[in-house]
């Protein structure tokens, strides 16, 4: 019969001891400055481009334009880094400390126009919403413009982002008569 002890039979005499109350003291102070450690720990948030100063309309962007912040929630199309905004014209005015989006911003292809349609439904016209896709239509039932993007709504008048070829289509109906819009 052997009489030493393993390194088993250690970590099992170990193990069915109770920790004593300085243990368990010395264990609950750790976690409760841990706790509150966390408490104090800087929120590292979202970040988001904001205008530096108030800005007009159609001005092209430049770095001392922007500023980059930290918000506490993301804001849906916001751009983390104000590289891609430089150079960019504003599609409408900025207030300063307001986070940029991809609305704000005129559009980067030549192949694009916004163009201000009269809606003839003003119930219709208040269930478009920003970023909306909708097609189109005139008075006889022709459509005009296919999956064009809402870009700001007032009152009866929708303004539409669409090829150019069909924004001065679109236009000239406008002019005469005010035109449908038809929800995707």
């Amino acid at each position: 019969m052997n009489l030493s002890t393993t390194a088993l039979d250690r970590v099992r005499t170990l193990t069915r001891r109770r920790p004593s109350v300085a243990w368990r003291r010395f264990l609950a102070l750790g976690l409760a400055l841990a706790g509150l450690s966390t408490f104090f720990w800087p929120d590292v948030g979202h970040p988001a481009v904001v205008a530096a100063r108030d800005l007009p309309a159609g001005v092209s962007l430049s770095a001392s334009d922007l500023r980059l912040v930290s918000l506490a929630s993301p804001v849906p199309g916001t751009f983390p880094d104000s590289a891609e905004l430089v150079g960019r014209p504003l599609a409408s005015p900025a207030r300063a400390g307001v986070p940029l989006t991809d609305f704000d911003l005129a559009s980067t292809s030549e192949d694009q126009a916004s163009v201000a349609v009269r809606v003839a439904d003003q119930g219709l016209a208040d269930v478009v919403r920003l970023g909306s896709r909708v097609d189109v239509v005139s008075s006889s039932g022709e459509v005009l413009a296919e999956n064009a993007a809402v870009r700001e709504t007032r009152g009866q008048v929708v303004v539409l982002t669409l090829p150019r070829l069909n924004a001065t289509r679109v236009a000239a109906m406008s002019l005469d008569h005010a035109l449908a819009v038809t929800l995707r």
